[in-house]
């Protein structure tokens, strides 16, 4: 099986595996795939119609992970994955997997693997109507941080991100990196230059990959933008969003708006993972998401230490 660093030229191949995806997992999105597949060195390779990923562990071994839920043949896809790994003379691990998928293993391999989940790596997945309204004593205190917004800012606007704004929306992303990028230790905080170049990357390209972005205008500057692209049919998954800090209520105001001028199609919103860090999980946590969808890693019983 031949695998692959993907890029952009990969989306429509990619798109098509995904097609009639029902996996609510971030990383179960075409763009992503592309964004972050050089960062992460995440190969892919396809079997059918069905997409594998393996990213090479510290230890030189391959991690795996795919989709059993939406699998031709799960089976088939699960069995072939594994027989890779003990060609390659290393041990079995597959990265990702839901509960759901873990259900499928365990029945078909009782007591062969184990699956240990990664509460760094659960996805937040909201219900998009609270996030429109942000209604109920609960949120609260999000409804303040607009209102402070809005009477700070009375010439504000939302708009689309379009090529009359691109230009603009880049700008800003390089901005905030700029303003970001040094640690309190005042050291080089190089995963926030990486993930500004994919900001600016995605908006460049955002038709191809499929991707739609919003903007808040302040002051004739843009302050805040986000992007993201649909993951199933209820599902949006928002990869990124930025703003200027030292405006009150910029985050608030640019979740609400996009989502009340974007997804109105949607059920749920996926906004990712806390990748651990406390500050990130407190936001997130703030929001009060419908489903915190924990995803684990599979290893074989007699490889386990």
């Amino acid at each position: 099986m031949d695998f692959f660093l993907p890029t952009i030229k990969d989306i429509n191949q990619i798109r098509e595996s995904m097609k009639g995806n029902t996996k609510r997992g971030c990383e179960m999105s075409p763009a992503n795939t592309v964004l972050w597949a050089r960062h992460y060195r995440t190969e892919i390779a396809f079997l059918n119609q069905d997409i594998i990923f393996r990213s090479k562990r510290s230890d030189g071994r391959y991690s795996y992970s795919c989709n059993l839920m939406d699998a031709k043949d799960a089976r088939y896809l699960f069995d072939t994955i594994l027989k890779m790994a003990k060609e390659e003379n290393g041990a079995f691990q597959m990265h990702c997997m839901t509960e759901q998928e873990w259900s499928l293993i365990s029945q078909w391999y009782p007591e062969s693997f184990q699956i240990v989940y990664d509460r760094d790596g659960a996805d937040y997945i909201y219900d998009r109507e609270k996030l429109a309204t942000l209604s109920g004593k609960k949120l609260h205190g999000k409804r303040n941080h607009i209102h402070r917004f809005e009477e700070n800012n009375p010439d504000w606007k939302y708009e689309c991100i379009t090529d009359e704004n691109e230009e603009e929306c880049a700008k800003m992303a390089m901005q905030w990196c700029v303003n970001n990028c040094m640690s309190a230790q005042d050291e080089i905080e190089f995963e926030r230059i990486d993930e500004s170049k994919l900001v600016v990357y995605a908006i460049r390209h955002r038709k191809e990959l499929g991707i739609i972005g919003g903007a808040l205008r302040v002051g004739g500057r843009i302050i805040a933008l986000t992007l993201g692209e649909r993951l199933t049919d209820d599902t949006f998954v928002v990869h990124f969003e930025k703003a200027f800090s030292d405006i009150q209520g910029a985050y608030p105001m640019i979740n609400r708006e996009f989502v009340r001028h974007e997804l109105s199609g949607y059920r749920y919103v996926n906004r990712e993972e806390d990748i651990g860090l406390p500050g990130l999980r407190k936001a997130k946590l703030s929001y009060y998401p419908e489903i915190l969808l924990e995803k684990g890693t599979v290893t074989s019983v007699e490889n386990c230490e």
